[in-house]
C-alpha cells in the first residue's frame, strides 16, 4: 500500500473510532490482531473509549456484532463468514492492509494532518523488513522513536479539536454559590471552517466527546484553566 493512502486509511479509521462506529478488525495471527485493537486506545487520547473494546471476541460472542452500539473487537475469522447487519461498519484486515469503512466525514484539517504524518509514516514503513522478522510486541530504536513522534502529533492534533472549549462555555453562579458551566455547542461547530463542519457536528454527540467535555467543563467550574 502507498504510503500516502496508508495514511488516509490510519485516518479513516480514527475518524470511525471517534464518531463510535463499530470496528472490527481481522486477523488470523492472535498476537498481531489484540496488539491492533488495543492500539487504538492510545492513538485517540486525550479522548477514552466509553464502549466494548474486546482484542480477541470469543466465538460464542460472535451474536454481539448484531447489537446497535458501538464496539471495537478483533475475530480471527473473516469478516465475510459472519454476515453482518450494520450500516456503522469499519473493517480492519490487517494483514491485507484494508480499512473499509461506513460512510464518513473527514477528519477536520485532513490534508494538513496527512502530510504532517508523513515523515513519521517513512520511518515505520523503512523498517518494514526488519518487523517481519520479529515478534509484533518487539520493535527497534527507530520504530520506538517514530511511533512515539507519531503519538505525540496525534495527541497534539486531537487537543486542538477542543482546545477552545472555554470561549464556548457560559457559566451561570447558582443561589448556593454553586457554579455552573455550559457548553454552547452551535456555536462551538460555528468555530470550525465549513469543510470541518460535518466531522464535527456528529463527533459534538458522542460519548467520547461528552465526557472529556463535561470534565473539562467541571474544571472552568473550579476555577482552573
Amino acid at each position: 500500500m502507498g504510503g500516502r493512502t496508508c495514511r488516509v486509511k490510519v485516518l479513516a479509521l480514527l475518524a470511525g473510532v471517534l464518531l463510535e462506529k463499530q470496528v472490527v478488525v481481522t486477523c488470523s495471527n492472535l498476537g498481531v490482531l489484540s496488539a491492533t485493537v488495543l492500539s487504538l486506545i492510545p492513538l485517540i487520547r486525550p479522548f477514552e473509549w466509553q464502549s466494548l473494546l474486546l482484542p480477541v471476541l470469543p466465538r460464542k460472542m460472535f451474536d454481539f456484532l448484531d447489537a446497535p452500539v458501538p464496539f471495537i473487537v478483533g475475530i480471527q475469522n473473516n469478516l465475510s463468514d459472519l454476515k453482518m447487519k450494520t450500516s456503522n461498519l469499519v473493517h480492519v484486515d490487517v494483514l491485507k492492509d484494508k480499512v473499509k469503512t461506513c460512510c464518513l466525514p473527514s477528519l477536520p484539517r485532513h490534508k494538513e494532518l496527512v502530510s504532517e504524518l508523513g515523515p513519521l509514516h517513512a520511518k515505520l514503513t523503512s523498517q518494514n523488513s526488519i518487523a517481519k522478522r520479529h515478534p509484533v510486541y518487539k520493535c527497534n530504536e527507530v520504530q520506538a522513536e517514530a511511533a512515539a513522534q507519531f503519538l505525540s502529533v496525534m495527541r497534539r492534533y486531537l487537543e486542538s479539536l477542543c482546545s477552545d472549549l472555554r470561549s464556548h462555555t457560559i457559566t451561570s453562579v447558582q443561589s448556593n454559590n454553586d457554579r455552573v458551566s455550559l457548553l454552547l455547542r452551535d456555536t462551538f461547530i460555528d468555530s470550525f471552517p465549513n469543510r470541518d463542519k460535518p466531522f464535527i457536528k456528529l463527533f459534538v454527540d458522542t460519548q467520547l466527546f461528552a465526557v472529556l467535555s463535561d470534565y473539562r467543563l467541571s474544571c472552568f467550574e473550579h476555577g482552573h484553566a
